[in-house]
């Protein structure tokens, strides 16, 4: 696979991926392709509340698939804890994001991969999410181990500049420790992430997660590849972001409008 990538990611490619081919391809944070999207989300919260979310995003890239913009929107109800009535919680549009990514630099055994981002506060209740507008800049350097094996280390910051002033402001840094081990065929792979958190607004609370995750190309679709694929995390430490969490989701990858 590493001498796939090398094709693949430079600007002028020798010759083109295909990710209807090769799905688990679309895991690699150095490809970028036309994605179309829909996730389920499951969060175990503290004080034995819960959480449901559904998102849904699109990716259009541009450039020789070295750049891309998309965004996603969540749907959901504010948490809930124990014994609080279900009509209390109306499911409502959560805080939409819009994300530029570009790919620097590419070899057959590195990658980076850098990406702006914003949220919009746009959720429907003021229980859902932090209620400003937030700017999250971020950099990702990948490592090729071999045909099938991939680490990469993520890095961003995110930051509120605007918003009502009776909510509070937002400054967290995210370090990720990312891996993928894909299949010899690369039809399926399997995916885990170590999350630390740094809440600088916050009393510098520290909070951290550890996720894993399987994939699998279900089938080609439209010149491209339809995925599905579920995680499971669990949250560490005092500030954990929940106990635990699971979800799902499928998404269209490298797929075609025009056939």
């Amino acid at each position: 696979m590493a001498t796939t990538i090398a094709c693949a990611q430079t600007v002028v490619a020798s010759e083109p991926v295909s990710v209807a081919q090769e799905p688990a391809l679309s895991k690699n944070p150095t490809f970028l392709f036309r994605t179309l999207s829909a996730s389920e989300e499951f969060d175990r919260l503290a004080a034995n509340g819960t959480q449901w979310t559904t998102t849904v995003g699109y990716t259009e890239t541009f450039h020789n698939s070295s750049m891309s913009v998309g965004g996603s929107l969540p749907f959901g109800a504010a948490a809930s804890t124990a014994g609080s009535p279900a009509g209390d919680r109306p499911v409502v549009l959560g805080e939409g994001s819009f994300k530029a990514q570009w790919i620097p630099y590419v070899t057959s055994q590195h990658g980076v991969l850098l990406t702006t981002s914003m949220t919009v506060p746009s959720a429907g209740d003021d229980r859902i999410g932090d209620g400003k507008w937030l700017l999250t800049p971020s950099v990702a350097y990948a490592r090729f181990w071999g045909p099938r094996l991939l680490v990469a280390q993520f890095f961003q910051q995110q930051v509120s500049f605007a918003g009502p002033a009776g909510r509070s402001k937002v400054n967290r840094s995210d370090l990720d420790l990312y891996s993928v081990y894909s299949s010899r065929t690369l039809r399926w792979w399997l995916t885990g992430d170590l999350n630390l958190r740094v809440d600088e607004a916050n009393h510098d609370h520290v909070r951290s997660a550890a996720t894993v995750g399987y994939g699998r190309g279900l089938r080609k679709v439209f010149g491209g590849t339809l995925n599905g694929s579920v995680q499971a995390a669990a949250g560490v430490g005092r500030y954990r972001p929940y106990d635990y969490m699971i979800s799902g989701g499928l998404s269209m990858v490298g797929f075609q409008w025009k056939r």
